[in-house]
């Protein structure tokens, strides 16, 4: 409001009457009246307070904004669109604000409340790479990298729109220094890589296409300046080479013309210095020029009035960006429309000569500069004189081939490399022509790319990854663009890391055997990145690029850490892209396996550790396609056959439901399908395992839940001892007893249930069909296994028994047990053999306790009955 305020006084002082006064140039006029009509408005909107209804609003001390309402009211306020917005308390805002929250919250900002949410979604959207990452993958599923020059055109189209939405929100952030930085440094790495793209996608499609090049004749009599660098543009590859980078150059420039105002006015167009004009026709100063030529500068060594100066500093600037963004026809035009028409035919001698006269009968307009050397020499002359501002000397030094004029006004380093290009190809031009006109400083530094190289190399923004890639793309230096990205993955970004792995596919294309270590190193980067970031079907795609070996390293690595849902969409994704999935699954399997070192002392028997749950959840990779069910199901075996030799039986039946119930039939079924005969002797043997393990674990589940409802008998209600009750205190008592007899009888018969299923499921073990318990049906060759199968058989049926005897004699069932030794001693099932002697004697000596509890002798007989032998 102040610098308005001050402009306007400003204003009025230079002119020295009141504003609206004939004399005054109308655009001027115009300017501040819209200044002036921008103040009412401020004026108008922030008053000490506001009334919202019949309630007044406290203002912020920030931009006089509401920023709390009273206890009864609601906030009602306009954004900075002047839209209003709903009815909201400032605890609401705060609540869903999604940007960077001010410290002082009672001091919230106008835009800190209000800003609109989408905004700061596409904000984070952008800053997180998100946009970019899918928008690169769905380009490269699609077209993939054999059309390398689409592919690398898309690239620049693709950062050239987020660039563009990037650049859009930095007005909505600006409430935010944290966020608006990350905004702006992605819209700064958006336009480097939109650069980046365009200069290979434009020097690969000038190489890669088949261009029939021209006799390399000598220049005739009626050639002109024209048709002689026509030919040498034809037949020379290192002038096209430079033309083609110049060209990109200035149409980067041009594109950050469109940031400029287009409606900027410099001189009213009838007159050029109109300031001064407006002095000299009313003799309102002598310190100012006598005449209004362009010479008169110069020669009376006089200035113009310093608005006029302003202006046509400002005009130069602006005609010197055009220049640099090879858009000297519209510098032209700017000139004239500023009424300097002289500037104007100044900017023309540039041009390269041709009479097309020579060849037509018609008589037609003759093109360029017949003079060109002799209005070269003039500019170069110009340049060196001292009133000269900077400015307009690389206007002119641009257009002659002046280095040393152009530099200075070259900040950045794509403006220094087309200006050594520009005056580069500029001597090139002179070299075919031979002109003889030049002046000797021109040919005192002659350029190369080599040199071009050494120069640049030296100044500041050279060490800039995408600044140094272009300069290598520029030279043809491949192995200098691969060294580079090899030097950079390693602390990449996500965003950067993308653009360095884009980078090596496409090189891959264009040279085979550019670096496939690096090429190796930047994917690995890459994906590993995508990853933390939740991108899993890029992750998978990306990986095909990798040959097979290396995709299983790294998938095993990536993928051991995915969970749930996402697994799935991983494992079908992975076979659309034709990824060896199933070698992954088991390889991360394998690995959890190999890392597995289990403490019984500090985890103990009963529980499952971090270690188990890891290696079960490794296991379920391999149930994800069915094809591998039956690896799943030997693995699932073995695992449990570790639980259980560790006495781990929770996690034994962990491992026991993950396997879907199905893992049978879908065994059988893909084996019929890919092979067409019986199960072969491993996934015969491995079925019957399952079923031998799924018996054990299923008795040893029935014994825990028998204990658990042996351990809950009613207790009896107490007992009244004394007899001193009232009658309604002996019915009560009667009524908890019947209420005890009654539980007692429900847990007595559910105890009997229990202890017949849990006889039932450990005789299924002890007794189980065909050859007994963890006896193969087929011939096995693996050693280590019939080792573990025999320790589990020594280990398990002993101790079945014994709890089993544990349940029949708690339970009275005192002749089931001595029907047990019969079981125990029969040749059918030569259960004797997994016992040592001690476990015999052992048993024996149950037997004998319940053959006295029967009233038998040791042999299980009455004693009448061996009284009558």
């Amino acid at each position: 409001y102040n610098e308005y305020k001050s402009y306007l006084s400003t204003m009025s002082d230079d002119y020295g009457t009141p504003l609206g006064h004939n004399k005054a140039p109308l655009r001027y006029v115009d300017r501040l009246q819209e200044i002036k009509r921008a103040i009412c408005t401020l004026d108008e909107s922030l008053t000490p307070s506001r009334m919202v209804g019949n309630k007044s609003i406290a203002l912020s001390p920030i931009f006089n904004t509401p920023y709390k309402a009273s206890k009864d009211s609601s906030l009602q306020l306009l954004d900075h669109n002047s839209i209003l917005t709903p009815s909201r308390t400032r605890g609401e805002h705060v609540a869903t604000a999604r940007g960077e929250h001010m410290e002082n919250k009672e001091n919230t900002t106008f835009l800190d409340t209000f800003l609109n949410s989408e905004v700061v979604d596409d904000a984070n959207k952008i800053k997180s790479t998100e946009a970019l990452i899918n928008n690169f993958y769905s380009l490269y599923k699609m077209n993939g990298v054999d059309d390398v020059l689409g592919v690398m055109g898309e690239l620049g189209e693709r950062c050239g729109d987020l660039h563009a939405t990037c650049k859009g929100l930095l007005p909505s952030v600006k409430h935010s220094k944290k966020l608006s930085h990350q905004i702006s440094s992605s819209c700064k790495q958006l336009l480097s890589e939109k650069h980046t793209w365009k200069l290979l996608c434009s020097v690969y499609s000038n190489k890669l296409s088949e261009r029939s090049l021209l006799n390399d004749d000598e220049m005739s009599e009626g050639d002109s300046h024209v048709k002689t660098i026509d030919r040498l543009y034809n037949s020379d590859e290192h002038v096209m080479h430079v033309h083609t980078v110049l060209d990109w150059l200035q149409s980067n420039a041009a594109e950050e013309l469109e940031d400029m105002p287009n409606k900027v006015g410099y001189f009213s167009g009838r007159v050029s210095w109109e300031h001064t004009f407006h002095s000299l026709t009313n003799n309102q100063s002598k310190k100012l020029v006598r005449s209004m030529d362009p010479d008169a500068v110069s020669r009376e060594n006089l200035p113009l009035h310093e608005v006029d100066l302003e202006d046509q500093s400002r005009l130069i600037k602006h005609v010197f960006q055009l220049i640099r963004a090879g858009k000297v026809d519209e510098a032209q035009k700017l000139c004239i429309k500023a009424g300097q028409f002289w500037r104007a035919a100044a900017l023309e001698g540039w041009r390269l000569h041709h009479d097309p006269n020579y060849q037509s009968n018609q008589r037609e307009m003759v093109e360029g500069n017949v003079n060109r050397g002799l209005w070269k020499s003039c500019c170069w002359q110009y340049c060196s004189t001292s009133h000269v501002t900077p400015e307009e000397k690389a206007m002119y030094g641009a257009l002659c081939g002046n280095l040393q004029a152009l530099l200075p006004q070259c900040p950045t380093f794509q403006d220094k490399l087309w200006a050594y290009l520009k005056v580069l190809l500029d001597q090139q031009v002179e070299s075919e022509l031979a002109d003889d006109t030049l002046p000797p400083a021109y040919w005192r530094s002659t350029l190369s790319l080599e040199s071009v190289t050494s120069l640049l190399s030296k100044t500041k923004g050279y060490d800039e990854v995408f600044n140094k890639i272009q300069l290598q793309i520029i030279n043809h230096d491949i192995n200098g663009v691969v060294s580079t990205v090899n030097d950079n993955i390693d602390n990449a970004s996500i965003s950067m890391a993308r653009f360095l792995c884009h980078l090596m596919l496409v090189l891959e294309v264009l040279h085979p055997d550019c670096g496939s270590d690096t090429l190796y190193k930047t994917l690995v980067t890459y994906i590993k990145l995508l990853k933390e970031e939740g991108h899993m079907e890029e992750v998978l795609y990306y990986t095909t690029h990798l040959p097979t070996s290396q995709q299983i390293q790294l998938l095993s690595q990536v993928l051991a850490g995915v969970q749930g849902d996402t697994r799935q969409f991983c494992v079908e994704f992975a076979v659309e892209c034709n990824i060896p999935i199933k070698e992954v699954a088991k390889n991360i399997y394998d690995n959890v396996l190999a890392s597995y070192t289990p403490d019984l002392v500090s985890e103990g028997v009963n529980n499952i550790s971090d270690q188990d749950s890891d290696l079960i959840s490794a296991l379920s990779w391999l149930l994800l396609l069915p094809s591998q069910r039956s690896t799943a199901l030997i693995e699932a075996n073995r695992l449990m056959r570790r639980f259980i030799n560790a006495r781990k039986h929770p996690p034994a039946a962990k491992v026991f439901s993950v396997l879907p119930g199905d893992t049978i039939d879908v065994v059988n079924k893909e084996w019929a399908e890919v092979y067409d005969v019986s199960l072969g002797d491993e996934e015969t043997n491995a079925i019957r395992e399952y079923l031998c393990l799924q018996a054990y674990l299923e008795s040893h589940q029935a014994y825990n839940d028998w204990c658990s409802h042996a351990a809950k008998r009613p207790d009896p209600p107490p007992a009244n001892k004394d007899g001193s009750l009232t009658f309604s205190e002996r019915v009560a008592a009667d009524e908890k007893q019947k209420s005890y007899e009654m539980s007692l009888h429900r847990w007595e018969q559910n105890l009997i249930l229990q202890t017949q299923l849990t006889r039932d499921k450990m005789l299924n073990v002890l007794l189980f069909i065909d050859g007994g318990w963890l006896i193969d049906e087929a011939e096995c060759s693996d050693q280590l296994r019939n080792e573990q199968l025999s320790s589990l058989r020594a280990q398990c049926i002993p101790a079945t028994t014994f709890l089993l005897v544990n349940v029949l004699m708690e339970s009275g069932q005192y002749s089931a047990v001595v029907e047990l030794s019969e079981y125990i001693a029969s040749e059918q099932y030569k259960l004797y053999d997994n016992f040592t002697k001690q476990e015999l004697r052992q048993f024996l000596d149950s037997v004998y306790e319940c053959s006295l509890m029967m009233n038998c002798d040791p042999l299980s007989f009455k004693e009448e009955s061996s009284e009558v032998v």
